[in-house]
């Protein structure tokens, strides 16, 4: 486990899983992923035709990403010793699927350039 640990945490992958997982959050939104109306109506129609599940499967899609997102981000922040590494991710999310705050496209892209840099920046804490 700590063999995968430090090669997610390593600065090369730790760029190309965040640019992996990043780039989805920018093209599900176009599909509904982070909209409360499409999402609500989903459920509604899914509800009256006597289906169980009834919530677009986009959306967990695109929270998957944005936890993998925190994950990475988190692990990359205990090895160079930058715990609140993680915030950045954390508020991209918030703003990327909040109603009302997803309106603000730049936030959650300026996020994800402060994780990248600070993330890539920062040199590994030996131990």
């Amino acid at each position: 486990m700590d063999a995968i640990k430090k090669y997610v945490a390593a600065g090369p992958s730790f760029v190309v899983l965040y640019l992996l997982l990043m780039f989805p959050t920018y093209f599900l939104p176009y599909f509904g992923s982070n909209s409360a109306v499409v999402n609500a109506g989903l459920a509604a129609v899914d509800a009256a035709a006597g289906g169980g599940n009834g919530l677009n499967i986009l959306m967990f899609a695109h929270l998957a990403c944005l936890g993998g997102l925190v994950l990475i981000s988190w692990l990359r922040g205990a090895v160079v010793d930058k715990g609140w590494l993680v915030i950045f991710p954390i508020l991209a999310s918030v703003f990327d699927m909040v109603p009302g705050l997803n309106w603000i496209p730049l936030i959650p892209t300026g996020m994800h350039l402060a994780a990248i840099i600070v993330g890539v920046s920062s040199r590994p804490v030996t131990e």
